[in-house]
């Protein structure tokens, strides 16, 4: 029954409020990394829906896998290669792509895409040969 002083109201106010964070913890992470990958428009990230168009450019994939991330069971597969093509375009292992399929470790993965920068790879100096002393005649 209803206990005096018990207030259900601040447990809902305090989930909104921890729904909103984590909201905009992942909105501007995905801001970030639309920013890293040239796209046109990255605050797109910001609006529902859309934020999964861009997503889909992101990993510079046609639009129709769109509908594919409708299809239940099918998504969980279809989000992971595109997070995993979203770190190839971030120049990342695309573990730290398939990792955002894990809850609690998207929180990290999704944070190192965004704020982590690009890992430049420098080739290798080639080797010159060695000069051969000249003969002197």
């Amino acid at each position: 029954m209803y206990e005096p002083g018990y207030n259900d109201s601040y447990f809902g106010g305090t989930m909104l409020l921890v729904w909103f964070a984590v909201y905009l913890y992942y909105a501007y992470s995905q801001y970030k990394i639309a920013a890293k990958t040239g796209h046109d428009s990255p605050w797109w990230a910001f609006i529902p829906v859309l934020n999964v168009f861009q997503f889909i450019q992101m990993a510079q994939k046609p639009l129709w896998w769109f509908f594919a991330c409708l299809i239940p069971i099918v998504n969980i597969i279809v989000i992971a290669w595109l997070w995993s093509e979203v770190a190839k375009a971030c120049q990342k292992n695309p573990i730290w792509g398939v990792m955002m399929i894990i809850p609690f470790l998207n929180f990290i993965a999704i944070g190192y895409l965004a704020f982590s920068s690009p890992v430049s790879i420098t080739p290798a100096p080639t080797p010159t040969p060695a000069r051969q002393p000249e003969k002197v005649a």
